[in-house]
């Protein structure tokens, strides 16, 4: 699988090949190791769910809510300086973080609460304005391949951040005759972690962006045709709302299992933590091969299909975590749920991003991406109340529904304008 990605790799420019290199190192620490890690390290000094729940949540709706500005902002100035603008705020969260345990008290908790948020909001300027990079600096041919290695990247380096994380600090306690029930071993991961971050942002710099594509696309062309760019401007802008919609639902469903996998498998199936750790693990690792079949898949049956059967699937994955109180038939639901997330996001950001002029891909991107935090955030908090007077079936069956409605919302925006849109470099 590494040498099927690393080939892939060989046959993209070397901006292209660098922008992979800084995601991975982002990656493996926001999305891999700190996932694992943070919220041992919080329980190691003493603090109760509730703060450990607002710290992630605060994170969460962070990465939702920077990416809109990121995309705003990304669609008027340089793509390319706002990535390495958010990885350095990424840095700055890594090397705070290790520092907040010596704060006095009363300070102590913010200095918990804002390292996640610089990270997660760093993370999200990078991740929102990747996607216009990408596809400025590839070409045509290549940029379905260019997000299928960026979602299997993604994929990659958030396995093995986390294999990491589960046993570096075993190490480090060793080395120092520290226990894993001391804070110690955590915070010194989180400072050799900042070191990860530091040289992924030194690499970003060697990011230069290159000159745009001579040839127009169709759209742009009909766009500067009969003075409509007044009324295509609304139109796009229309078209960003419904998009960052559908992917608002589309997410809630992958969502909902991501966040709540673990804790089905603890508290309703008393299932051993090393067995929820293995199954994790194989979801994420799962989204590497997926992600580098989507571009055959495309080829086969297009963007809309692709989106359309990988989002269907994906719903269809929540049924046996619902209905069938079994590890198994959780793992199988929540192995898929991840697995297909990866196939329709690469579709999904190709097809979106072609639908609207270049000058404005970066809101596209941005808002997409906001919409996908702010749906984790919504089943995360939401879920959260629910189960205090439902259960976990009906959890699962809500996620599956509120699912199943984006991808119809899909579907039938493209009955409706898919036609329109293709007669439309002819007028």
């Amino acid at each position: 699988m590494l040498g099927r990605v690393l080939s892939s790799i060989r046959a993209f420019n070397p901006q292209a090949r660098i922008f992979f290199m800084v995601l991975v190192g982002l990656s493996l620490v926001v999305d891999g190791l700190y996932s694992v890690l943070l919220n041992l390290y919080l329980l190691r000094l003493d603090y109760g769910t509730e703060f450990i729940g607002l710290v992630n949540a605060v994170g969460l709706l962070t990465f939702g809510l920077a990416s809109l500005p990121a995309g705003i902002l990304g669609s008027r100035f340089s793509t390319t300086g706002l990535m390495k603008s958010g990885a350095a705020v990424s840095l700055a969260g890594g090397l705070l973080l290790p520092m907040a345990e010596w704060l006095p008290p009363g300070w102590r908790e913010a200095g918990f609460v804002l390292p996640p948020a610089l990270m997660f909001g760093g993370f999200a300027f990078f991740f929102v304005n990747s996607a216009p990079f990408l596809m400025n600096v590839v070409d045509d041919s290549y940029k379905h391949r260019a997000f299928a290695l960026k979602a299997a990247h993604w994929s990659l380096a958030g396995f093995a951040g986390s294999l990491i994380a589960g046993l570096l600090p075993g190490a480090i306690a060793g080395m120092n005759a520290w226990t894993l029930e001391d804070p110690a071993p955590y915070r010194a991961t989180f400072a050799l972690a900042a070191v990860v971050l530091a040289l992924s942002v030194a690499l970003s710099l060697r990011i230069r962006p290159l000159p745009p594509k001579a040839k127009p696309s169709p759209r742009e062309i009909a766009e500067d045709r009969g003075g409509a760019r007044k009324g295509w401007a609304a139109s796009v802008m229309t078209l960003i709302v419904i998009m960052t919609v559908i992917r608002l639902l589309q997410v809630a469903g992958s969502a909902t299992a991501m966040v709540y996998f673990n804790v089905y498998m603890d508290q309703h199936l008393a299932v051993s933590t090393a067995l929820i750790g293995a199954m994790a693990a194989i979801g994420r690792l799962t989204g590497v091969p997926t992600a580098l079949l989507t571009p055959a898949l495309v080829q086969r049956w297009g963007n809309i299909g692709v989106v359309i059967g990988a989002s269907l699937l994906a719903t269809l994955c929540l049924i046996p975590m619902a209905l069938v109180e079994h590890w198994l038939a959780a793992s199988f639901g929540y192995i898929g749920a991840i697995s297909m997330m990866s196939v329709r996001y690469t579709a999904f950001i190709v097809y979106i991003l072609d639908l609207v002029p270049r000058a404005q891909q970066a809101l596209m991107a941005g808002t997409g991406e906001a919409a996908a935090g702010l749906s984790f955030a919504m089943m995360a908090l939401g879920g959260g109340l629910l189960l205090t007077a439902f259960t976990f079936r009906d959890l699962f069956l809500l996620g599956a529904l509120i699912a199943f409605i984006g991808t119809a919302l899909f579907w039938l925006y493209v009955f409706v304008a898919e036609p329109k849109r293709k007669l439309k470099p002819a007028l």
